[in-house]
């Protein structure tokens, strides 16, 4: 399944310094059980998005516990939009 991860890195100083000290550490990489499918960041630095893919909630979890620290996230599972096009249809 695949999920989008939005971020929002804080923006007091030691909060961006910290996110930024661990990116450079780790390259922002997910533990096993997640693949990074692709990621956008706002060219302010103010945030971003994580394209993931994953059956593993665990794996998620500690993705996001990984970064919840200096960063506001919200994990959404999405569809690609020609997914839902059964439903679509049947809809008046």
């Amino acid at each position: 399944m695949k999920f989008m991860l939005t971020f929002a890195i804080r923006p007091d100083t030691k909060g961006r310094d910290e996110a930024i000290a661990r990116f450079k550490k780790t390259g922002g990489q997910p533990p096993k059980g997640v693949k990074l499918i692709g990621r956008w960041t706002a060219a302010d630095f103010s945030g971003g998005f994580d394209l993931l893919e994953s059956d593993d909630v665990k794996a998620l979890t500690e993705f996001a516990l990984m970064w919840s620290d200096v960063m506001e996230l919200k994990l959404v599972p999405v569809i690609e939009d020609t997914e839902p096009s059964d439903v679509l249809r049947r809809r008046r």
